[in-house]
């Protein structure tokens, strides 16, 4: 797959561009971003910073929330849009309302400045992909620029899909640099590990039966482990499994899937501490919110004698830190390993970042569903649009 880059790209000086970011982040009570969740908007400067130096004229398109074509004022990007402004050292606007008024005012930024459109979200059809929102849009650009990985997958929201019909369409450097890293996943035929957690089985599952002809091994977590445990005739407290998933959990049943051997249980999800029991001993009043440190003991075992470690979804319920704490010496030793190691999955990377760990890693993934979509081998037309032909 060769990406049409931005960087091929001889004079952009006083080009319009079209910038599509992810800039789908936390946003505090007060309205602002705290640095361990502006990962996601981090991430996005390399590709900003490029456009400001060649001196193109930057319009930022962007999303945040559901708000379901509504204007929704706690979903508007201006947290985001100063965070950015701090970021790149100028002030950006907000563009809000109808994109139609802002042609001529497109044509007036000066070369190097930034803006942003509001939340796009708001506009009744940009989750219809429609052809004559992204002709409104492209009134707007002389070229456009998806640097969006989070939202690759997304095939139904015009600013990802519809709009490349109208302009000259190019990958910004992060959507690049995911398809350089995700690739080299798929290229590895041996000394492969990787580790599978979050809720539902349903939604890893052709995953993990893909990477059975690939992976030495695959290390699961998390309630799709306790899902798969239960079909097999382990005891849990119901709230710990997914019930309606138990016969999607009887298909996986290879010996390279490895299972929690004891694990964390409490009384609840809000509880203060946890204690800890092998899965043989569990009970239908025991929570299980985490690995335990024999499964962690275990899993580094295997991963030490990996080339490579790819791991996507949370091992525990990582919203309550007291409960966790395993899956955070996990991942605290997981970054110290000499073996390249890439990491995915909004509730992995927030777990790294708030651990100050994220660029102890080779690889972080700003996509969860898309990275997972992307090794499936499914069909992104999004990512699709951005292909030298």
């Amino acid at each position: 797959m060769q990406l049409k880059l931005i960087s091929t790209v001889k004079n952009l000086k006083n080009k319009r561009v079209l910038l599509r970011l992810d800039l789908n982040v936390a946003v505090a009570k007060n309205k602002q971003i705290l640095k361990t969740d502006a990962w996601r908007l981090d991430k996005a400067k390399l590709t900003l910073e490029y456009l400001i130096k060649k001196q193109a004229k930057i319009i930022i398109i962007a999303h945040a929330g559901r708000p379901n074509a509504k204007v929704v004022k706690d979903l508007s990007l201006a947290p985001q849009a100063k965070y950015l402004s701090k970021l790149l050292k100028q002030n950006i606007a907000i563009w809000p309302g109808d994109v139609k008024q802002y042609v001529e005012a497109s044509h007036e930024l000066k070369n190097g400045q930034v803006v942003m459109l509001e939340n796009i979200r708001f506009q009744p059809r940009e989750q219809k992909n429609c052809k004559r929102l992204a002709k409104t849009l492209s009134n707007l650009g002389d070229l456009y620029v998806n640097d969006a990985f989070g939202n690759i997958h997304r095939d139904h929201d015009t600013s990802m899909l519809a709009i490349t019909k109208f302009l000259p369409s190019y990958a910004g450097f992060l959507v690049a640099e995911e398809v350089k890293y995700l690739n080299k996943i798929l290229a590895k035929t041996k000394k492969l590990v990787m580790i599978f957690g979050g809720a539902k089985v349903s939604s890893k599952l052709f995953l993990i039966q893909k990477f059975l002809n690939k992976a030495d091994h695959i290390l699961l977590g998390g309630k799709l482990a306790n899902t798969i445990l239960a079909s097999r005739g382990y005891v849990f407290n119901q709230a710990s499994y997914d019930r309606k998933e138990l016969k999607l959990a009887k298909k996986l049943n290879s010996a390279k899937i490895l299972l929690p051997v004891d694990g964390a249980v409490a009384k609840s999800l809000a509880a203060q501490k946890a204690d800890v029991l092998r899965v043989e001993q569990a009970t239908k009043n025991n929570l299980c919110v985490d690995i335990g440190p024999a499964t962690v003991e275990k899993y580094l075992k295997i991963l030490k004698k990996a080339d490579m470690i790819v791991w996507n979804g949370p091992l525990g319920y990582f919203e309550n830190k007291l409960l966790t704490k395993n899956s955070q010496n996990f991942i605290k030793i997981l970054a110290k390993l000499k073996q390249t190691t890439i990491i995915g999955g909004g509730e992995t990377v927030e777990l790294a970042n708030r651990l100050g760990l994220l660029k102890q890693f080779n690889f972080v993934s700003t996509g969860g569903g898309a990275m997972m979509t992307f090794l499936e081998g499914k069909k992104l037309p999004a990512l699709e649009a951005l292909i030298k032909k």
